[in-house]
């Protein structure tokens, strides 16, 4: 994962396109990656109906810490395949406290828009606000 996630950065610098409107993705909002569409933090993802948004969050659930997918109710997005799947970093056998990156997929399923929020927090926890906050808005054409 870590090789993709590198070799994207590096086309995205080197060929200067930004992320959101302009790229090589058509005006999709965001590069391709493997057939996928990466989701755009904190802006606007634009899909045509079939295509696959992927987004990925650090993560470490060795800390009781882990993320929540809110909003996607309505049939714009349905869920794919990993569907908040965490992968863990290599490390030592035994070694605890290891952070990974949690995946999850959306297929745009129909036109119109949703917004995904995701929060990062202990299940038991219940009335503290969450760590971290994430939001993705998604228009599908």
């Amino acid at each position: 994962m870590k090789i993709i996630a590198a070799s994207f950065l590096t086309v995205a610098l080197l060929t200067g396109c930004s992320a959101v409107g302009g790229g090589r993705d058509g005006g999709t909002g965001a590069m391709p990656v493997n057939g996928d569409v990466e989701g755009v933090k904190g802006g606007e993802t634009r899909l045509n109906v079939g295509q696959t948004m992927a987004v990925a969050l650090d993560s470490n659930s060795t800390t009781g810490y882990q993320w929540q997918v809110f909003d996607i109710e309505g049939g714009v997005l349905t869920p794919g395949t990993p569907f908040g799947e965490e992968i863990v970093e290599p490390h030592a056998p035994g070694m605890v406290g290891v952070g990974g990156t949690t995946h999850w997929r959306f297929v745009a399923a129909r036109p119109g828009t949703a917004t995904l929020t995701f929060t990062y927090r202990r299940a038991w926890e219940q009335g503290t606000p969450p760590a971290r906050t994430e939001t993705y808005r998604v228009l599908v054409r």
